[in-house]
């Protein structure tokens, strides 16, 4: 009697063992397939954030928010949501296998505690009330490029940067708020570390600058005289620091450049020929 007992409960145990097992195989699929994803982005103040970004993240599906905060994506179950604005640092969210997440996000100062330099010193960004416009090291070595005014390109408000040359690395024109005279020179005064640079802007190295800053209204003829009516551009250098260990960096591109259509030229016998022509 003892051993018809024994048996059943052994019995018993591996139908809930094999049970288990099953529900966990067919839940596994269900965990990793994709759903559709609900909420609203809001900030401090509960108001809705319209424009966020919201991603899966480690994937390229992502989607925004519109102009009431809300957002929908697909998603797998398992997956993580990060949501970034502009002006607010980003959050991760596990998504947890349910269908509605709100997120909240907290705007960061720290756009008003940034020093900027403006030719007699620095001050903090919210104390400056001339037209200044940065942009430090590192976001200008995110393009690669022969020099710093084609870095520059399309990047600064108010500051007008033009190809005027095929030469490959051939410094571009710039122009600080338009052109303002006819015959005399246009090129904006150069600043590095606080002394006038007399040479082009294409002789300083993009890996050594720290920050630039451009000086566009009147401020700067105040500081600078008549030599910086056409606007300054600072540079501010990578300066080596007391006790600061040694290191090594190695940055290289490459580029190709083709000429989209020559000039159709004459030879000796067609010249001859066409001013013989004209008579």
């Amino acid at each position: 009697m003892k051993v018809s007992v024994s048996r059943s409960v052994s019995k018993t145990s591996s139908i809930v063992v094999l049970f288990l097992l099953t529900a966990t195989f067919f839940a596994l699929p269900a965990w990793a397939q994709n759903i559709t994803v609900r909420g609203r982005v809001t900030n401090e103040n509960n108001q809705p954030v319209s424009g966020a970004s919201v991603v899966v993240k480690g994937t390229t599906n992502g989607t925004t928010t519109n102009d009431n905060g809300q957002y929908q994506i697909s998603a797998p179950g398992n997956g993580t949501l990060v949501i970034s604005s502009v002006g607010y640092p980003s959050k991760e969210i596990l998504i947890g296998n349910q269908t509605n997440h709100n997120v909240s996000l907290t705007s960061t100062s720290t756009d008003l505690e940034q020093v900027v330099v403006v030719g007699y010193g620095t001050q903090r960004r919210e104390a400056v009330t001339g037209s200044v416009a940065s942009i430090g090291g590192e976001k200008l070595r995110d393009i690669p490029s022969a020099n710093i005014s084609q870095a520059l390109q399309g990047r600064l408000a108010g500051v007008d940067i033009s190809q005027t040359s095929t030469r490959p690395g051939a410094t571009m024109q710039i122009r600080i708020r338009g052109t303002r005279s006819l015959t005399a020179d246009n090129n904006p005064l150069i600043v590095l570390d606080g002394i006038p640079f007399p040479g082009s802007i294409a002789d300083i190295d993009p890996n050594d600058v720290k920050s630039l800053d451009v000086l566009k209204d009147a401020s700067a003829t105040a500081i600078y005289g008549s030599r910086g009516s056409n606007g300054v551009i600072l540079i501010t250098t990578n300066r080596g620091q007391k006790g600061q260990k040694a290191r090594v960096s190695y940055n290289a591109y490459y580029g190709a450049q083709k000429i989209f259509s020559k000039y159709p030229m004459m030879n000796g016998p067609q010249l001859s020929a066409l001013r013989s022509a004209r008579g």
